[in-house]
């Protein structure tokens, strides 16, 4: 069955599975991304998941165009990029086997903010952005209201700011260190996977975001769910 393409130069191929695919089953429950889903979620995953075949050089996402679909990677490699101001494309990461892109979009609303490509040949599983909010998104990303984020900082959470680096200059919360949302795949080692990470931003739809990048490499994240319109009330410990 031929999947009707997004973009006039996408080209891939759905596939059907026969039977039960256990190696899949496998390789969800495995997922550091799956690790908090209910078990009452994981059949309907494996449901509204779409098998993808894609060649070398496909452009998966665009900077700048909307949020439709989250992708996981079954096989292959693909190079998260972004243009900057200068017309010029940084690459922020490679991901493979296991890892997950297209997240952003979906949970911040806003536009594509890099470009995904393939660089061989792979199979993606993919899955439409209203299934990916019930079924992913609701149980990996937990909101904190400021008496919640004080204990976890009271208990050695470490507080992560994910403005970029001019909103976090003009002020932060105390104790806060700063990886703004498009660095964070890339320092995302430097944060200490044996301690919760409590992130925030302004409103909240960025450090959603990365609550679920950082969620999805097996760390234990929170965020302050009214970003910081509770500045002053949140103190690190």
């Amino acid at each position: 069955m031929y999947d009707p393409p997004t973009h006039s130069d996408t080209e891939y191929q759905v596939i059907e599975f026969e039977g039960e695919d256990t190696q899949w089953l496998f390789e969800l429950l495995t997922n550091p991304s799956f690790a908090q889903v209910p078990p009452s979620h994981l059949q309907r995953l494996l449901e509204r998941f779409h098998p993808l075949a894609v060649p070398a050089g496909q452009v998966m996402l665009r900077q700048g165009e909307p949020g439709d679909y989250y992708y996981l990677i079954r096989r292959g490699r693909a190079r998260v990029s972004r243009q900057g101001h200068n017309g010029r494309d940084v690459v922020l990461a490679d991901v493979g086997p296991g890892q997950g892109f297209g997240e952003e979009a979906l949970i911040s609303g806003e536009p594509r903010n890099a470009t995904v490509t393939m660089l061989e040949p792979g199979l993606l599983m993919r899955l439409a952005a209203d299934d990916f909010d019930a079924l992913l998104r609701l149980p990996l990303v937990h909101g904190l209201d400021a008496a919640a984020a004080n204990g976890l900082l009271s208990r050695g959470a470490q507080l992560v700011d994910v403005r970029l680096e001019e909103d976090f200059a003009r002020g932060s919360l105390p104790g806060a260190i700063n990886i703004p949302l498009y660095l964070l795949r890339i320092k995302a080692a430097q944060l200490d996977r044996q301690r919760p990470v409590l992130l925030f931003c302004d409103d909240g739809r960025r450090s959603a975001t990365a609550a679920f990048l950082l969620a999805q490499s097996g760390f234990e994240t929170h965020m302050l769910a009214t970003g910081l319109a509770e500045f002053g009330k949140v103190q690190a410990a």
